[in-house]
This record gives structure tokens, sequence and C-alpha cells, in this order.
């Protein structure tokens, strides 16, 4: 096992620590660990990474971890950890929670579920829900809802106590709202299904009620069976739930910083891990694949199925959520980083100096591509 380093405390302020183990405070659905983790080995540690920000002077990698509000971060050289670093008092065995990556999480499992015949991408939301054949989701396709495209009108914010819909169904925020019954509700449209791109959490909401119907049992435990087992994470994870039993998994799922860069490793290896394929390769592609003629954000980064893409793309991909929250995958440079943070703002104040940060460690480890597992 390696060890991690555990910083002293460092000089940021206002640093929240409610993405710490949120499991111990809230009700939430375990999936178990896998009997046989995949083995995550010491590497050549990485060497003094620089970096120069947009507009800014530059720095290191060092510099950056006491400059922001950052709880881990986590560097992977294919399997191998080249880097490791806890702060603010987090430590390797920590559930840290997944903001918004959470969203990516359940693409996952939907691809999964796609390859067993229990979903299509194809399939309208009135056809796997049928109460919803009068709500303003009921035209829109299960990838409408992948791509943030439903053309429902919603409203979408993550300030405290703001009136939003992704707030509305986040279990930490709203635990005695029934989200099936709230989202069965909404009428208005803004766009036809699959013509604007509209990021909110509750339609992500609406495809964990949907991918529930279908496979009949709580979303955690098709996790724990179909992925986090298979996958090798080596501790528990936590999906939290309202008080109706719904996961919140728009972006309340909590998981170890390593295990976070077991997925990532997944993602990166085309689905496959330890000589199974936990999630089909093509599914794989299909997330993280730039589709220019589908609905996108006005300006980089780019959205597949419930992944972000950079403006690179190429096959590179990250789970994105507030407050600090990422896993970055290069399958062509082999590389996979993983950052989480409790800052206070959701428009984590390190983002500029996080995405030069992770060009600059890509580039200090670029090598000759190499063949995936077999």
């Amino acid at each position: 096992m390696l060890l991690a380093w555990q910083a002293p405390a460092c000089a940021q302020s206002g640093c929240l620590d409610i993405f710490r183990n949120p499991q111990r405070l809230y009700p939430n659905n375990t999936a178990s660990a896998s009997a046989a983790p995949l083995t995550l080995a010491p590497g050549t540690p990485l060497q003094t990474v620089a970096y120069r920000p947009p507009g800014d002077s530059a720095a290191t990698l060092e510099d950056y971890l006491t400059k922001y509000c950052t709880t881990g971060f986590l560097v992977l050289k294919d399997q191998n950890i080249v880097f490791e670093r806890y702060l603010h008092g987090s430590s390797a065995s920590d559930k840290l929670l997944s903001a918004s990556m959470s969203k990516t999480v359940l693409s996952l499992l939907i691809g999964i579920a796609v390859s067993e015949g229990k979903l299509a991408l194809t399939e309208r939301v009135d056809a796997v829900l049928p109460d919803f054949k009068d709500s303003a989701f009921a035209a829109a396709t299960v990838e409408d809802l992948l791509r943030m495209s439903s053309g429902a009108a919603l409203v979408n914010s993550f300030e405290p106590g703001a009136d939003s819909d992704n707030r509305a169904t986040n279990p930490m925020v709203s635990p005695r709202q029934n989200v099936r019954e709230y989202l069965r509700q909404k009428r208005d449209r803004s766009s036809a299904p699959g013509t604007q791109f509209q990021y909110n959490g509750a339609q992500t909401a609406l495809l964990g009620a949907m991918l529930r119907q279908r496979v009949g049992t709580d979303l955690t435990s098709y996790l724990e069976q179909k992925l986090w087992i298979p996958m090798g994470a080596e501790s528990s994870a936590h999906w939290i739930k309202n008080q109706h039993g719904e996961e919140g998994v728009q972006g309340q799922f909590a998981a170890t910083l390593r295990d976070y860069g077991r997925l990532g490793y997944l993602v990166m290896n085309q689905g496959r891990i330890g000589g199974k394929q936990v999630v089909p390769a093509d599914w794989i592609a299909s997330m993280t694949t730039l589709r220019t003629d589908k609905a996108q954000p006005g300006r980089p980064p780019y959205y597949g199925l419930h992944i972000w893409i950079p403006q690179a793309a190429g096959g590179r991909a990250f789970f994105w959520g507030v407050n600090g929250q990422n896993i970055f995958i290069d399958p062509l440079a082999r590389v996979v980083i993983v950052h989480t943070g409790n800052s206070p703002k959701a428009e984590f104040d390190g983002n500029r100096h996080l995405f030069a940060l992770r060009d600059a460690i890509v580039r200090s480890l670029k090598a000759p591509a190499q063949v995936c597992e077999k």
C-alpha cells in the first residue's frame, strides 16, 4: 500500500467542511468494496511541475496546493500513483462528496443497462415512465437527458436558498422532496427536445428514476453489482438519499480519492479492468466523442453523454463537479488526475489554475501511446 503524505495545515481560509464524509450526516445507501481491489502501485514520483495560468504569473503544483481549497490531489500514470496528497484534514480513508461527478457515475451505469437491453438511447421518457405522458419531459429521449437537452424549462442555481430545480431534487438540500412526483408535474418547455443545451441536475434525477424503473432495484445495489465491485473498488461508496429512498444521482455520491482514480482509470481503459469488460467499450467511446451535431454549450468545454469534453477532445474527458471536484482523463498520455475540493464558491476559484496545471502535468508525464488491456 502506498502511504500518502499528509500535508500540514496550510494558509487557506474560508474553506468548507461539508464535502468530507457526508454519509455520517445524511441517510444513504452503501455499495460494498471489492474483495480483490484493483492495485494502484507506487510509480516514479511526479517531478516539480510548473505551469502558467492565462493572464497570471508562473506557479508550481506546490504553490497551487497552498492557495486553493483542495482536499485531495491524485495523479495516476497508467495504474501507478505518481502523486498523492491530502489537505484540510482529509485522508485516504475519507469519503469525499462528488458533486456533479456523480452524473458521470450514473452515465456509466446507464451504459451497462443499455448493454443489457434494459434501456435504449432512443427511448422516450413517457415510454419508460408512463405517468410522465403529460409532463414537459414526455418526448425527450434518454440521449436528450444525457446531453442536457430535454427541452423542459428548468432553473439552475447553486446559490444557497435559491429556488431552483437542481436544488429541489438534491436530497441534501430537499430531503422530503418526492423527486419523481416533482418532475412529473413540470409542464413548461423552453425548446424542442435535443435542440438546446441547458445544464441542470434535475435531468439527471429523471434519468435516475428511469434507470430505477428498468433495473427494479435501488441504484446503489446496481452500482455495487455491476460497477463498484467489478472495477475493484478498494473502499465502500455511498449515495445520499432522500426520505423516499431516491438517491441523489445528480451530485450526492461519495467515495475515496483512490476509488475516484479507479473510475478514471476505468474510463481511460475503455471500460476494461483486470481482464473484465465492466462497461462496454462502445459506450465509453460514445460518452467521450465530441458531437458538434448535438446540442452543446456555447463555448468549451463541451459535453458528451453526461461527461465533459475539452476542446482537444480525442478521447480526453473529465468528470466535473462544483466547489472543486474533477477527474481528468487523458487516454493518449495514459494519465488520470483526481482533484477534490471544499471551496466556498460553487464556481471553484482555482479552475483557471487547475486546468492549466492539468495540462502541465500531462505534458510532464506524456509518453508514447500504450495498448490498453486485452
